[in-house]
């Protein structure tokens, strides 16, 4: 398949999906949430678990093909959904959780759960994030914004390989990661640019199959030619990275949150990784737009 570039296109590649994607809603209580994800099922690629407490009102008056593609499961409360929505997709009843009104830690601590929980045993958990900007011609796969404060080499190495691996599936053969930073200069100052050499080298050693790396570089040089021309630097990448590793969450969040505040609604997408199974872990304040395309991001991994 050819690259996809942007979310019109990803939902045209999920709609062509064999089946729909049976997603576990955990407490669709608030309007965006349920919303988006009865987009998705009239859209055609969504078959929906609704888990707990719904949005009540959104629910009269669906169209009878809508209606047919969505189940209830009763519960109470927020662990009581949370619990139940993460067993479900654990025991193969759903392919993803999908987060509704409640607190992020309430669901991540089922999730966890060894008993019936989504994390392999000594998975990384991390997140990834995937933006349309209109100044690059493909998404932006962005990585860690969320989850993991300051990450060391080896949860470095996991987020290289889950953002090269969702990168494959949106149809790049030989995805570029850029490694980001303040400055392009390698500093016992700066640990973090000492994991970006050992992780080079691992690349370069075939770890990580068919892919570029390079770092440190700051964000425009990851993604300008012209920036590397201006700073007169080489990069295997040639400011055209698929994929940007932030250096710590304090930078991935503040770029996370840059990039929705300033960019129209509907051009971002996220979601957990590590899990057996997809999570779709959007914010709360996010959009029906961000929801849909999260959760056809989430399809595309199934």
């Amino acid at each position: 398949m050819s690259a996809i570039r942007n979310f019109s296109e990803l939902h045209q590649q999920v709609l062509q999906l064999p089946k729909r994607v049976r997603v576990a809603v955990c407490r669709p209580a608030d309007e965006h949430t349920l919303q988006a994800v009865l987009e998705a099922v009239e859209m055609g690629f969504v078959r929906a678990i609704l888990v707990g407490e719904c949005a009540e009102n959104l629910l009269e008056n669906l169209d009878p093909k809508v209606r047919e593609q969505i189940e209830r499961v009763p519960a109470v409360g927020d662990e009581e959904a949370a619990q139940k929505a993460v067993e479900w997709v654990h025991d193969g009843k759903a392919d993803v959780l999908m987060k509704g009104l409640l607190n992020t830690d309430v669901l991540l601590r089922h999730v966890l759960k060894k008993e019936y929980g989504l994390r392999p045993e000594g998975a990384v958990i991390s997140h990834i994030a995937a933006f349309e900007t209109g100044r690059v011609d493909r998404l932006l796969l962005v990585s860690d914004v969320a989850v993991i404060p300051q990450p060391t080499l080896e949860q470095r190495a996991a987020q290289l390989r889950y953002t090269t691996t969702m990168a494959r599936r949106l149809g790049i053969e030989t995805p570029r990661a850029a490694m980001l930073h303040c400055t392009e200069k390698v500093s016992e100052k700066f640990p973090l640019t000492l994991d970006y050499v050992t992780l080079k080298e691992r690349v370069a050693a075939g770890e990580f199959g068919s892919m570029l790396l390079d770092g440190p570089l700051d964000l425009a040089c990851a993604l300008s030619p012209a920036a590397l021309a201006d700073k007169r630097i080489e990069s295997s990448l040639e400011g055209q990275a698929d994929i940007l590793l932030m250096p710590d969450i304090q930078a991935g969040n503040i770029l996370y949150k840059a990039l929705h505040f300033f960019l129209p609604d509907g051009l971002s997408a996220s979601l957990l990784c590590g899990t057996t199974h997809p999570v779709v872990l959007t914010s709360r304040g996010d959009s029906t737009a961000t929801k849909i395309n999260s959760l056809a991001l989430a399809a595309l991994q199934v």
